[in-house]
């Protein structure tokens, strides 16, 4: 017998047992690769409103806060209103100059968590905001 030989043998012998067939195991890796049918409420909303989304919840955005300390492109980080710096933070919860925007769209108070990462609706009520107070985030 050959070294190659045994090899082969010892191969065969070390591998467990096997009960599941060779046309089920491609099932099974056909169904882990196939995209989700089932998407989050994020995932469903236009591209425009993720990309909205995604700039207020990160900080990479057009306010001035984000283009004055990252690219010098705004003369000062605060906002218009004087108030303090325009992050997302301060335009979606508590900018005056934007107050009568945000009542129309909530009426009550709403966290900033909720504005950014509630239902669809919720989502939808922020870029609507966003749009409606002609902000380019």
């Amino acid at each position: 017998m050959r070294v190659d030989d045994k090899n082969r043998e010892g191969a065969v012998e070390d591998q467990p047992e096997n009960s599941v067939s060779f046309s089920e195991q491609k099932t099974i890796i056909k169904a882990l690769m196939r995209p989700r049918t089932n998407r989050d409420d994020y995932h469903t909303m236009s591209r425009e409103q993720q990309v909205n989304l995604i700039r207020l919840r990160t900080g990479h955005n057009r306010l001035n806060a984000h283009m004055n300390r990252k690219f010098k492109l705004a003369p000062s980080p605060t906002c218009a209103c004087g108030q303090e710096d325009q992050t997302a933070e301060h335009i979606l919860q508590r900018c005056p100059l934007l107050d009568e925007e945000r009542k129309e769209v909530w009426p009550s108070p709403t966290p900033l968590q909720t504005k950014l990462y509630g239902s669809r609706q919720e989502l939808e009520k922020t870029t609507t905001f966003i749009t409606s107070a002609g902000l380019i985030v």
